[in-house]
């Protein structure tokens, strides 16, 4: 009996395949020579897993998983990888006379043959693999490196490393940058951090590594690890999409990208920096669907949002809103603009970035490189006639001069300040130049906010309080009852084993009413301040922190971590 007889009887026996299928795949397969996966798949075989373990244990030649490849390429001098591709041959290792090929379909012969004359004066050895996996792996290692055997002088020795050579060669990049795998690996790094609900991708390049990490609820976690090979390709690619300069690579750049993911509309801001192995990229990825302009949504207490509903729709003065960067500053006063806009009043915006747009609303960006600074727009908008203004940030004497002197003359003020707590912006203010009397005539509130993670309503484990969770919880909350259950994270599959899924903030508020005027006018500390304001109701962060975590939002130790508090 023939081998090719043997085979088909391999595979009638293992596959239970009938008669006709047998002899339709004797004609495509062994005949006419048609892909090992196409002339199965016409007999409706799919199993490929199966099918090749058929062959390994028939032909004896060994089956590789995904595992089993190369981490590094290994060097072809002429080789196309159009034609390693296209019939799924992956060599993956090379030493003193002897060739391993990994190869999908062990008997074409004609491709055979071609690899027999290539590696002619070599003993080659023949591996399986699954088509697929062979694919991947050779876009994953030589989407970048076709070019790698350039680098090799004549004796075989590298002269210049890839990157060098990548990074003077700008057609080149720009070339790799448009491979299909170059962009299909993008688009799914994007994709999947949007699946797992990411605010940012981070690109970074180490000396040894390319590290992709996502921030997922203000917590960043490895998303991938691609070859140090694809470093260059991806970040040219990156800077393609967002309209940078590829060959800038000593000076940070900005710029936007905005995508569609199916249904999902995704404006992504990109920021390249220069470092010491290369360009880091951050991506924030903004995803227009998932922003929820509401007050209702952001996590406040009754009472809190009670206050600031009726205290926004007074004529004049200015509010604050203080915290550190990704604190939720921007989305709380996107909350009170949507609260607010209506066809009665003229809203103006001054913000760097405008992260959202928002319908009815004037919002400008501004753009420090041709003098458009927050100061200089402020000074124009005050004659556009403006109800309400938003400043996006408060950073120097100039802004918080144009600011202050805007909500003493009949509008309504909105910018944010980082600081850590409510009382300190009247430190901060001070420091930049502002005086006391000014600052009393003008605030009319000032909030402070952390972004607490929520825990995961799925796989939440309640459990009842300790003595040391009383004892902190107790120092706060003091009409707590003897005993209480609270939760701590677990893991599932629905919040990605982390025991949290989406995060909520939490509020102090610092109304300034006439004791608290008084206070700033007489030049008190910030401390000074906010024990007068405790008195009138003011509670710290930690107060709105432990209360969600009572009802059983969050954990105490979620909470002390965004109060800046140590917990064991």
């Amino acid at each position: 009996m023939s081998e090719s007889q043997s085979l088909l009887e391999a595979f009638r026996n293992e596959l239970n395949l009938a008669d006709d299928q047998v002899r339709q795949l004797q004609t495509s397969y062994f005949a006419e020579g048609l892909p090992l996966l196409d002339a199965f798949e016409q007999i409706a075989i799919t199993d490929e897993n199966r099918i090749l373990k058929i062959l390994s244990a028939r032909l004896d030649i060994p089956l590789l998983k995904r595992e089993d490849y190369p981490e590094k390429p290994v060097l072809l001098e002429g080789v196309s990888m159009s034609f390693l591709r296209k019939h799924a041959i992956l060599p993956i290792h090379v030493e003193s006379g002897r060739v391993r090929v990994v190869v999908n379909n062990p008997l074409n012969l004609p491709v055979l043959n071609i690899l027999e004359n290539y590696f002619s004066n070599m003993e080659l050895n023949l591996c399986l693999g699954q088509r697929e996996e062979i694919r991947t792996a050779i876009d994953r290692l030589y989407g970048t490196a076709a070019r790698e055997a350039e680098a090799l002088s004549r004796n075989g020795e590298p002269t210049r490393t890839t990157s060098d050579l990548f990074e003077d060669d700008l057609e080149l990049l720009k070339g790799l940058a448009q491979e299909a795998p170059i962009v299909r690996l993008v688009n799914v790094l994007i994709s999947r951090a949007l699946d797992m609900r990411a605010s940012d991708i981070h690109f970074e390049p180490f000396e040894r590594n390319f590290q992709v990490r996502c921030r997922v609820d203000g917590v960043l976690f490895d998303l991938d690890q691609p070859p140090k090979t694809m470093q260059a390709a991806i970040i040219s690619r990156l800077k393609l999409m967002a309209n940078l300069n590829i060959a800038e690579r000593r000076l940070p750049q900005d710029g936007k990208i905005k995508l569609k993911f199916g249904n999902r509309d995704v404006d992504i801001r990109v920021s390249s920096v220069p470092t010491i192995y290369g360009e880091s990229i951050v991506l924030r990825l903004l995803a227009q669907e998932s922003v929820e302009y509401s007050l209702n949504t952001l996590g406040m207490e009754s009472r809190q949002l009670e206050y600031i509903e009726e205290l926004i729709e007074r004529p004049y003065g200015m509010m604050l809103v203080t915290g550190p960067t990704g604190s939720g500053k921007t989305t709380t006063l996107y909350g009170v603009l949507k609260k607010l806009n209506n066809v009665t009043r003229k809203i103006l915006t001054v913000e760097d970035p405008v992260e959202y747009q928002i319908s009815g609303i004037n919002q400008i960006q501004v753009k420090p490189q041709i003098d458009l600074t927050f100061a200089n727009a402020l000074r124009h908008l005050v004659r556009q006639d403006p109800d309400v203004l938003l400043i996006g940030e408060i950073r120097d004497k100039e802004t918080a001069d144009i600011a202050i002197e805007s909500a003493l003359t009949g509008h309504m003020v909105l910018s944010t300040l980082h600081t850590n707590d409510a009382p300190g912006a009247i430190t901060r203010l001070r420091d930049i130049g502002i005086e006391s009397f000014l600052m009393a005539d003008s605030l009319l509130a000032i909030l402070a906010q952390r972004l607490v993670r929520l825990l995961c309503p799925v796989c939440r484990e309640a459990y009842p309080a300790r003595d040391v969770d009383m004892q902190r919880l107790n120092e706060v909350l003091p009409d707590l009852p003897s005993s209480l259950t609270l939760y701590q994270t677990k893991g599932c599959d629905r919040c990605g084993h982390t025991g949290y899924r989406g995060r909520q903030a939490i509020f102090e508020v610092l109304p300034i009413t006439e004791s608290i005027r008084s206070a700033i006018v007489a030049g008190k500390s910030a401390g000074i301040i906010a024990q007068e304001a405790y008195k009138e109701g003011y509670r710290p962060l930690i107060h709105h922190g432990y209360k969600k975590a009572v009802d059983g939002l969050t954990t105490l130790s979620e909470v002390l971590r965004v109060t800046s508090i140590s917990y064991s």
